[in-house]
Order: structure tokens, then C-alpha cells, then sequence
């Protein structure tokens, strides 16, 4: 077995890696970051020239790659292609390659598993993500902040998105989008979108500065519209959902500040938080462990896209000796004791309450991260997962 790994993604990338060397597969890294994970011609080519005059029997990259399985299929040699997906949707439009013989695709959320699953792709299967357990997880706390969260806000894509649209339009998206945020698990917008929805959309876009529109004005072939090709359902799916997760982890740390020392780490920064510590971004390798273990609360609010799935957040703040207090995800108490071996909330209510007692309460934590790292290193190692699926024929 000799493996084409592509490395492309800082998260999970260089543990997958470590893996690799722990067991011994011979691989080669090949580091390329796609310009468009639609089209690339570069990256095909690339993919193709290696694997001719390479001895490779797989290909491995975390996150799927439609330009990579076509450039497998032009090769017609026997290499399977593995991936492993730790974002939902994925974020190219071409999902054919799924149907390919020779893909193996790795999803860590089962509902949106089973929805590729449902729709007639085939090589697509369910595996929850892992993660390393860090030397910091057993450091003594400095606990510079009562509450932490790092990550995105996603502050600018929905606003730009929507301003050319007409203020009905306008008014039933951000309708949506509210309802969303209400909402604990699952996700409306899959259901909500369809090709009238898509077509209103695009049209608007195209028709110009969000005038009314007429049955005339809904152009049929939106790629032939000034270069625009159109929103595809996913895009419009994934970024409605962006916008919801924006406004709740909004509201979540708008309630926190107001009682603890919080503190958000992340590109963007948010002029609504008057009392939040603005950290930045911060490097998931190096910084990132820190604040996990030096935060009496790490928060966790998934990406509402993420409808069943453990995300990759919540192993990584448990592998670094932090505490998680998480929305409620369907799969986390596949693994996890409520209360004893992670803490999650329901509502803004429980939030504040379950807040207020960990932030008091030292020793409690500390034995919920004591279980908790132990659930990880039970259930939820690179090794584990690295041999299940490569073990898949």
C-alpha cells in the first residue's frame, strides 16, 4: 500500500499524518490548496501527472475533492480514493464522484450521511471525527478566562448576500433564519429551499438591485447571465446556516459577557460585544490548547448545519484537559454521560444556570474533564479511525 496524502487542511491534517507514521504506511504529502474546490485545472493535472508516475494504491485528503476523483476516473488504474469530512455540505457543487467505485467517503455527521445516502449516492458512510489528547490536558489551570470561545462569527457573507435582494425576499430569508436560531438540532433550511426559492434568488441577483420581479425576469439559464452562474441549493443551504450559528453565538456570548470574564477568539470581531475580550485569531496548534485548558468554560455552538454530528471543537477543547459546555448534539450522548462526562444547554436559561454553577465550581469540572478524557481515549482515536477506513475494502 503506498498513499498519495493531500495536505491542504491545518485541522486534523498533521495528526492524520502522525498516524500514518505510527502505522507504519508508506505515503507521500503532497501540499496544494485548491483555488476553487469546483474547478482547478492545476490541481487535476497535478493529480494526474503524480499518480502516473507514482506506485500510489490510494489517495487520502481530509475533506472531499470532486477534482481529485476526476482525475482518478481519467487514470482507469486501480487506486481508491479516501476521504474524510469534518465540514458539512461539502463545499463543491459536483457530487458525482460519490458514485464512484473506487471512493470511499467519510462523513462525521450521520443526519447528512444519510441525506447523500437518501438521494442515491452510494460510497458514503458515517464516522464520527477524532482527536489527540495534549500534554497541556494534564497542567495545572491558570484559568485566565471564566468563559472562551474560538472560532468563526461569520460576520459579513449573509449581509452581502442579501442586499441586492428585494425586501420581501429579503424579509422571508431572515424569516428563516430566525426560526432557525429557535431551534435545538435539526436544520429547516434543506426542507425550505427549493428551485422556486433558488430561482427567486438568482433572478433578483441577476435581474438587478432587488427590484420586484415578474415571470419574465426569472432567467432560465443563469450561467449565461453576466458570468453569473447562480447559488446552488448547498451554497444557499450552507450559508443560511452560517448566519443563523452568527446570530447564536452572538446571543450566547452577548448573555455571558454580561456576568463572566469572556473572552472570543476569532478573525472577526464583533462591535456588539462591549464587554468580551477580543483575543484575535489564534494558531490551532500552538495557542488554541492554551485557551482550552485555561478557560473554566470553553463554549461550543455548532454550526447549524452540523444537525447531528460531534464537532471537531468540542474533542479538541475535552482533549486538552477544558470543559465544554455545548448545544445539545444528537450523537454526543452516543458517547458521552450528560452532566458527567460533558455539559450541554437546551435554551438560554440553561445556559446562564449551567454557567453560573461550573464557573463556581472547580472540582466538578475537574472530574467532567477527568471522564471526559477518558471517553476520548476510548472512543475516539486517529488510530482507530485511520485503520477503519483504510480496513474498508
Amino acid at each position: 500500500m503506498k498513499i498519495l496524502l493531500f495536505k491542504w487542511n491545518a485541522f486534523m491534517q498533521p495528526e492524520v499524518e502522525e498516524t500514518f507514521k505510527e502505522l507504519n504506511y508508506d505515503y507521500e504529502a503532497f501540499y496544494l490548496v485548491p483555488k476553487d474546490w469546483n474547478e482547478d485545472e492545476r490541481l487535476f493535472e497535478i493529480t494526474r501527472e503524480k499518480l502516473l508516475k507514482g506506485n500510489f494504491s490510494h489517495v487520502f485528503s481530509i475533506n472531499y475533492s470532486s477534482i481529485i476523483a476526476e482525475a482518478i476516473k481519467s487514470l482507469n488504474k486501480d487506486i481508491l480514493y479516501i476521504n474524510w469530512n469534518h465540514s458539512v455540505p461539502f463545499e463543491t457543487r459536483n457530487l458525482e464522484g460519490l458514485n464512484y467505485d473506487f471512493n470511499r467517503s467519510f462523513i462525521f455527521d450521520r443526519a447528512y450521511t444519510n441525506r447523500l445516502l437518501e438521494a442515491g449516492y452510494k460510497n458514503v458512510y458515517h464516522l464520527p471525527l477524532a482527536t489527540k489528547i495534549r500534554d497541556i490536558a494534564f497542567k495545572n489551570p491558570a484559568y485566565t478566562y471564566d468563559v472562551s470561545f474560538v472560532g468563526s462569527m461569520y460576520v459579513s457573507e449573509y449581509k452581502d448576500f442579501s442586499r441586492p435582494l428585494s425586501q420581501n425576499l429579503r424579509g422571508y430569508l431572515d424569516g428563516l433564519v430566525e426560526f432557525q436560531c429557535q431551534l435545538n438540532g435539526g436544520n429547516i433550511f434543506n426542507d425550505c429551499i427549493n428551485n422556486e426559492l433558488l430561482e427567486k434568488i438568482n433572478g433578483e441577483i441577476i435581474a438587478g438591485a432587488g427590484r420586484p420581479l415578474s415571470e419574465t425576469d426569472v432567467v432560465e439559464d443563469l450561467k449565461s447571465a453576466s458570468g453569473f452562474a447562480g447559488y446552488s441549493k448547498e451554497q444557499i443551504y450552507y450559508l443560511l446556516s452560517r448566519e443563523a450559528t452568527k446570530r447564536q453565538r452572538l446571543l450566547a456570548l452577548m448573555l455571558l459577557e454580561s456576568r463572566f470574564k469572556t473572552a472570543l477568539f476569532s478573525k472577526d470581531e464583533m462591535q456588539e460585544l462591549k464587554n468580551t475580550y477580543m483575543g484575535g485569531y489564534i494558531d490551532y496548534s500552538t495557542k488554541m490548547p492554551e485557551i482550552f485548558r485555561n478557560s473554566k468554560i470553553n463554549l461550543n455552538v455548532s454550526l447549524s448545519c452540523i444537525e447531528t454530528g460531534i464537532p471537531l471543537r468540542v474533542l479538541d477543547i475535552i482533549a486538552c484537559g477544558g470543559l465544554v459546555l455545548s448545544n445539545f448534539q444528537p450523537e454526543i450522548y452516543e458517547y458521552f454521560r450528560p452532566d458527567e462526562d460533558i455539559i450541554c444547554f437546551n435554551n438560554s436559561e440553561e445556559l446562564l444556570a449551567k454557567a453560573s454553577f461550573l464557573i463556581k465550581e472547580d472540582s466538578f469540572r475537574e472530574k467532567v474533564i477527568e471522564n471526559g478524557l477518558e471517553i476520548i481515549k476510548k472512543a475516539f482515536s486517529y488510530k482507530d479511525r485511520v485503520e477503519a477506513m483504510f480496513g474498508m475494502k
